[in-house]
């Protein structure tokens, strides 16, 4: 089966796998969070372009944690127990250097979207404040 090039959903799936590991590390920084506060931030961070769910979240999870880049914790303070995560030292290492790969990396694809003709932003649904939603957290 060969895939298609001129979809949308092909070219986002592709960017989501990707990218998807550099913004958990980046929902982390700074608090630990669970599950559901991991996606309510990986939102915020990429605003309406992703929308993160358990099959996406749970995995990471489980595959950060295997690498010594998150560390989590059982959190039986509430009525329901939840799994808290934190980024240990090498999770903010693996951070700076994604993100360090990723600005080498837009320069070049911010050329290519130049050169196709598509003006920046374009492709972002309008946020409720009346701007592109693409990178907010409106």
């Amino acid at each position: 089966m060969t895939a298609d090039l001129k979809d949308p959903a092909y070219w986002d799936t592709a960017i989501l796998r990707a990218s998807g590991r550099l913004f958990m590390l980046a929902a982390l920084t700074g608090r630990p969070a669970h599950g559901y506060e991991i996606a309510r931030r990986l939102s915020g961070l990429c605003g309406d372009w992703c929308k993160p769910s358990d099959a996406m979240i749970y995995p990471a999870i489980r595959d950060l944690e295997a690498a010594g880049l998150i560390q989590c914790e059982l959190d039986e303070s509430s009525a329901r127990k939840r799994r808290v995560c934190q980024l240990t030292v090498e999770g903010e290492r693996a951070l700076r250097v994604g993100a360090e790969a990723w600005d080498r990396f837009l320069p070049a694809i911010t050329q290519v979207i130049a050169e196709a003709g598509v003006e920046p932003g374009a492709g972002c649904p309008p946020s409720p404040s009346g701007g592109a939603a693409c990178g907010s957290a409106d």
